[in-house]
């Protein structure tokens, strides 16, 4: 900020000359009165940074909150991450809601414990939040009747639950449906989809996109042509490990998350199996070639920073006046040719 020497001059009772004299560094002034300048300023500078923290506080305040809930059954995939790309959505979603003259307001929550969601829903319900994202990567579609009871504006983000909220969310079966493409357009024949042990929405999808991509290719489905391993990655090594000592090596696997890809890349380094020679490789979602033994995965990459674009887009819409019918949006997926497919 700035400070006119005529207004230290009158504050301090001193003539203009001797303030410009102190303000420039000139000699003609005891350091007394020098000294009772700098303080002056020193305090009007003070006090002008705490009305404008004070104002911003206010302003704050006053702001109209989107809330985000993330919704925690406790199966790892929103805390606890080798890979996290939730910041990622979350720097996007705070962006946006900035850019809307709106701050966001993070909460986790699990949906087993009752209490959990009935705060959740209150404070979602509070005169100040104008909008909802509910990120719902972890729940079941019998998790969701209780969020209904939010009466803000809300959009589904990782999910879909149904046809009464916008749902943003991967084009999982498309995905994966090219993935068996691209493996048989390699001479791949006999491919395996190795899959995590849970059973969220997303690998849902995935798994559907892989029983539609052989359907398509004319290729039998078997009773282990999807083979659950584990959650995580240790657990999924130990479990490839084993795989491997009972069944014979297929053509290609294509593996179902980055704690899948990790932990099966692990597997067949302590079995010395060579990729790509010996079997293709090809997982979903793109992972620093540090964790995968310094081999660049083929991966299929999906939209993290887009996808959350989009559901604030959806979010702003509806807080401005719901919109009368809803949408499904699935983000497209790329497949990333790396070093693991012959």
């Amino acid at each position: 900020m700035k400070i006119k020497a005529a207004d230290i001059a009158r504050n301090l009772n001193l003539s203009k000359a001797t303030v410009s004299l102190v303000l420039n560094n000139k000699p003609g002034v005891s350091e007394k009165t020098r000294r009772k300048v700098f303080d002056y300023i020193e305090e009007v500078i003070g006090e002008a940074e705490r009305q404008k923290e004070e104002k911003n506080k206010q302003e704050l305040e006053n702001k109209n909150i989107i809330k985000v809930l993330f919704i925690d059954n406790d199966l790892r995939f929103l805390k606890d991450f080798e890979l996290d790309v939730c910041p990622d959505s979350l720097t996007i979603f705070e962006q946006e809601a900035r850019r809307m003259g709106c701050i966001i307001s993070v909460t986790y929550a699990s949906s087993t414990k009752k209490e959990d969601v009935e705060r959740v829903v209150r404070e979602a319900n509070e005169e100040n939040v104008a909008g909802v994202i509910l990120y719902a990567t972890e729940m079941q579609p019998d998790q969701f009747p209780p969020f209904r009871a939010i009466q803000k504006p809300m959009v589904i983000y990782d999910n879909d639950l149904g046809n009464e909220y916008h749902c943003v969310t991967f084009g999982g079966v498309e995905g994966i449906r090219d993935c068996v493409d691209y493996l048989v357009s390699r001479g791949c024949r006999n491919i395996k989809y190795l899959a995590n042990t849970q059973n969220i929405f997303n690998f849902q999808q995935r798994r559907a996109g892989f029983r539609a991509g052989l359907r398509k290719n004319g290729l039998p489905l078997e009773k282990e042509s999807i083979y659950q391993l584990g959650e995580t990655t240790s657990e999924v090594c130990e479990a490839t490990l084993k795989y491997l000592d009972t069944h014979e090596l297929p053509d290609a696997f294509i593996m179902e998350n980055y704690q899948i890809s990790i932990g099966v890349m692990r597997a067949l380094r302590q079995k010395k199996i060579s990729v790509p020679e010996d079997i293709s490789l090809l997982g979903v979602d793109e992972i620093p070639d540090y964790l995968t033994g310094d081999i660049l995965l083929t991966t299929l990459r999906m939209e993290h920073l887009e996808r959350a674009h989009v559901a604030m887009l959806f979010l702003e819409q509806e807080m401005k006046g719901a919109i009368s019918c809803k949408f499904k949006s699935f983000s497209t997926c790329k497949i990333i040719p790396g070093q693991t497919v012959k």
